[in-house]
């Protein structure tokens, strides 16, 4: 009995460990891409978060200053206001609008190198 116990105990641990691990390869993916109606958006998380050294509350502003896993946009923000809590929230368009976008563009605005910011330099369309 305590073997089988035991045996249970290891294996609820590794699979913790595995667990984690696996939230934790989520977030360091090294491309996200979001298939959304005006088109598939994709960017480079490794980029925005090693190399250009962008603080992960930035964008996860959710977190704890050094947490590195929890909510995602898409937990909060929904797709319209009705499926939002109780309607106050805004809705995942206008939250990564106004983060994406609006990172790139205050950028542009401070003659800072950007990425894109216009909708079909981020939206891509599926060929017909």
């Amino acid at each position: 009995m305590k073997k089988v116990l035991g045996v249970a105990i290891l294996a609820g641990f590794m699979f913790s460990i595995l667990m984690a691990g696996g939230a934790w390869a989520q977030i360091k993916k090294d491309v996200i891409t979001y298939d959304v109606p005006y088109g598939k958006v994709t960017f480079t998380h490794k980029k925005h978060a090693e190399t250009l050294k962008i603080d992960c509350l930035k964008c996860h502003h959710d977190w704890k200053k050094g947490e590195t896993s929890g909510k995602l946009c898409k937990d909060c923000h929904k797709a319209t206001k009705e499926a939002s809590k109780a309607g106050k929230d805004i809705i995942a368009k206008d939250a990564y609008h106004k983060s994406c976008k609006g990172c790139h563009d205050d950028l542009k605005k401070a003659n800072k190198p950007t990425g894109p910011a216009g909708c079909t330099q981020c939206h891509v369309k599926a060929k017909k």
